[in-house]
């Protein structure tokens, strides 16, 4: 396959990786393993795997907004989307620079992007902080990688051998759980929210 094709399936990959929620393995380290095993170009790849990799989270996003809040009761939707529209409410380039400093490490960003989805935040800065972020994250944390596997699955599988992913992984669905039971009108002395209201916008 010529070197446009690999860059074109190390894209689809990155997509697919950040469209699944848990128990991946972090993007860089698929970046890092179509640098060194097959050699592409070095900004094309860190480039179109950045805008792959925000695609994705933002088709996560989506997912958990459409489907995650059913799994949730009426009086956490209430609760979640009280959270969205005081975050809808604050300038977006503070969220962008939040995310944006966030995403600078090799950090999982799924929670972010699931707990988005969930509470109904505007995706356009959230997404943008994260490009930005994994803009510069990518490129150094591939550049500075030493070697890689030659097998694709070994890197798509590592983390479920490694103890430490995977109780930063349950670490992170925990996150999540515990996000959508805090009362945040209490915490941010919002208004209460209408449980009916939030019941009908699933």
């Amino acid at each position: 396959m010529s070197a446009a094709g690999w860059i074109l399936v190390a894209f689809a990959v990155v997509f697919a990786i950040n469209l699944e929620p848990y128990f991946m393995p972090p993007t860089w380290a698929v970046v890092a393993f179509f640098l060194i095993v097959y050699g592409l170009p070095f900004w094309p790849l860190c480039i179109g795997c950045a805008l792959a990799s925000t695609a994705g989270r933002c088709g996560l996003a989506v997912v958990s907004e459409r489907w995650g809040r059913r799994l949730l009761t009426a009086q956490q939707r209430a609760n979640v989307s009280a959270l969205g529209q005081w975050l809808n409410s604050r300038a977006d380039w503070r969220k962008a620079v939040a995310v944006m400093v966030y995403s600078l490490g090799p950090i999982p960003s799924n929670q972010i992007f699931i707990a988005a989805g969930l509470s109904g935040v505007g995706l356009t800065p959230v997404a943008a902080g994260f490009l930005a972020g994994r803009l510069v994250s990518y490129p150094v944390l591939a550049a500075t990688a030493r070697g890689a596997t030659d097998h694709l699955r070994a890197v798509l599988t590592g983390g479920w051998r490694d103890p430490k992913a995977i109780v930063l992984e349950l670490l992170s669905i925990l996150g999540v759980v515990l996000f959508a039971r805090i009362d945040w009108p209490r915490v941010l002395h919002l208004p209460v929210p209408s449980v009916r209201g939030a019941a009908t916008t699933t």
